[in-house]
């Protein structure tokens, strides 16, 4: 029975899972109805190494791509775009990010570009940032953060031109250009009046006059994302500074020298505020944040990374504040416990994600009881705490039944044991992270299956082929594994994971004991890996390159 297009376009959204996107490219073979709705689905193409092969293939189907992002790609930028553009592709966006230099645009690219990044550019100039605001004049969204050129080669002249062509521009990332004054920021504010979004981390030269003026003049700003205020002597804000700025939903004032005067002056401002990141602020103090929080009891994203005066009874206090959290960040505050996680989690019912990394997590009382209601956390970071022991992670497990994602990397006193009886309670995990856990020495007790697991990282860890073993059979959608320093890991152990998930792409076995001969075996046992890390002392010829090319495979040696 024919199925709608509507069935078939959600089963193709389905298979396409791979980031090479070779499963569309083979049912669009099938029909012209399934190549029509192939286009509606594919519409972002990543290039790397890998792709590149299938490159003129891919753009000679999909007429419909609209994004085309680089990532560990080392070939020629320029050819690949003026290739795209002679195939008449009308691209709204374009990530060149942690590329080795900056392309020339000039007539090369659709000049209806809504989204540019190129963030960690190797060589970025002013004249390539004159030549972003000529050639993408309707540009809508624009990063141009940490440049990898030195000397910074980015001044004020650059900006200003920029932001006189960008009238449309709705958000920008100028972080680490660490030459810019308060000349930049007030011309991207007066030339491009519709921003909503300013990100401007690690400018030391702008100063909190112009950050005032940026808030009065932007009448649409929704977010802003500065740090370092209030270290230079005598800098301050006035009284009215943030009362004008009616849109402001989102603000991110992390590594800055805060006062409880410049939080009582934000938390009078009465703004709509969501979203509040005070990470690693120096002077902090738990009135202010009292304070503020008091004023905005409908945050939904809350950060307090490295606030180490919070203690388990302020977090009390503070929890009555924050019924509608969905993100909470309470990371390297030394002094929390689980009380202060266990207390969070049931106040905050409609948490999502939860990071409490480098505390004194699992010091606490495991005797109280918990309600009987179930978090719906799906995330959680928990990395880093050293007392963190099997009993307190059982307890976790049964309170937070729906995680998603756990990052329990870096706890060396959890064992296999507990790491067993977690797999066991949470029955939706995705991606485990067990890094760094010296204590976990095997998954004997491994007797059920995983059907949801798709990424595991053991890095570090006594797990060994008996224990590959154990994962082979119970984790049938397994796509990542990193097994990076797992010494007791042989050539066995890896065939018999290879060959038992089928789905596999990824797999790190640096400074594991495997032999050279292993990486053509496995793309052909396994056609679905992508990408192999193998040990730091293999060199692989490059006619192992051409080989694992051709199957659409890449082999990459991990930098030390």
């Amino acid at each position: 029975m024919d199925l709608p297009e509507e069935c078939w376009e959600l089963i193709f959204r389905f298979i396409d899972e791979d980031d090479d996107h070779r499963s569309l490219e083979s049912l669009s073979l099938v029909s012209t109805s399934f190549l029509s709705i192939a286009n509606r689905v594919r519409s972002t193409f990543t290039i790397t190494d890998r792709t590149l092969p299938f490159l003129n293939r891919h753009l000679l189907r999909f007429h419909n791509l609209k994004r085309v992002r680089f990532h560990d790609f080392h070939g020629d930028i320029n050819s690949i775009l003026l290739q795209i553009s002679l195939s008449g592709l009308d691209l709204e966006s374009l990530d060149i990010s942690g590329m080795q230099y900056f392309p020339d645009l000039k007539k090369k690219m659709s000049s209806n570009m809504k989204d540019f990044s190129c963030s960690g550019v190797l060589e970025l100039r002013e004249n390539d940032l004159v030549s972003i605001g000529v050639c993408f004049p309707s540009l809508q969204r624009l990063d141009i953060s940490y440049p990898e050129s030195l000397p910074c080669p980015v001044f004020d002249s650059a900006i200003i031109s920029l932001s006189s062509n960008l009238k449309n521009l709705l958000k920008i990332d100028v972080s680490g250009n660490n030459l810019i004054t308060d000349k930049s920021l007030l011309s991207l504010s007066e030339n491009c009046v519709l921003l909503r979004e300013i990100i401007f981390r690690d400018c030391d030269f702008v100063s909190s006059r112009c950050i005032e003026f940026v808030l009065r003049n932007s009448r649409y700003l929704e977010s802003l994302a500065i740090n370092g205020i209030g270290w230079r002597p005598r800098e301050s804000f006035s009284k009215d500074a943030f009362l004008l700025c009616r849109c402001l939903s989102e603000l991110d004032l992390s590594d800055s020298f805060l006062s409880d005067e410049l939080l009582r002056l934000i938390a009078d401002a009465k703004l709509p505020l969501k979203k509040l990141v005070l990470s690693n602020c120096q002077c902090l103090t738990f009135d202010g944040v009292l304070y503020l929080l008091t004023k905005y009891q409908t945050l939904a994203y809350l950060n307090l990374e490295g606030s180490s005066f919070l203690s388990d009874e302020m977090v009390m206090e503070l929890v009555v504040f924050l019924g509608r959290l969905t993100f909470a960040n309470f990371s390297f505050c030394a002094k929390l416990t689980g009380v202060s996680f266990f207390n969070i989690v049931e106040r905050c019912v409609s948490l999502q994600c939860m990071r409490m990394e480098g505390t004194n997590f699992g010091v606490e009382d495991y005797s109280k009881e918990l309600g009987v209601l179930k978090s719906r956390i799906k995330c959680l970071y928990i990395s880093g705490n050293h007392n963190l022991r099997d009993e307190c992670l059982l307890k976790i497990s049964r309170h937070c039944p729906f995680v998603e994602t756990l990052e329990v990397d870096h706890c060396p006193a959890i064992t296999g044991d507990g790491v067993i009886e977690v797999l066991r309670n949470c029955g939706e995990l995705k991606s485990l992270d067990i890094s760094g856990c010296t204590g976990i020495k095997s998954l004997d007790a491994l007797d059920f299956e995983l059907p949801k697991l798709e990424s595991l990282r053991a890095c570090g860890t006594w797990i060994d082929n008996q224990a590959l073993g154990f994962i082979s059979k119970r984790c049938p959608r397994l796509l990542r594994l990193h097994l990076k320093g797992c010494f007791n890991v042989t050539s066995r152990g890896v065939k018999e994971i290879v060959q038992s998930c089928t789905r596999l792409r990824e797999i790190n076995l640096s400074n594991c004991q495997v032999d050279d001969g292993i990486f053509i075996w496995m793309v052909c046992a396994n056609p679905s890996l992508r990408k192999i890390v193998p040990p730091c002392w293999f060199s692989p010829t490059k006619e192992l390159h051409k080989f694992l090319l051709r199957h659409g495979c890449a082999i990459c040696q991990e930098i030390p």
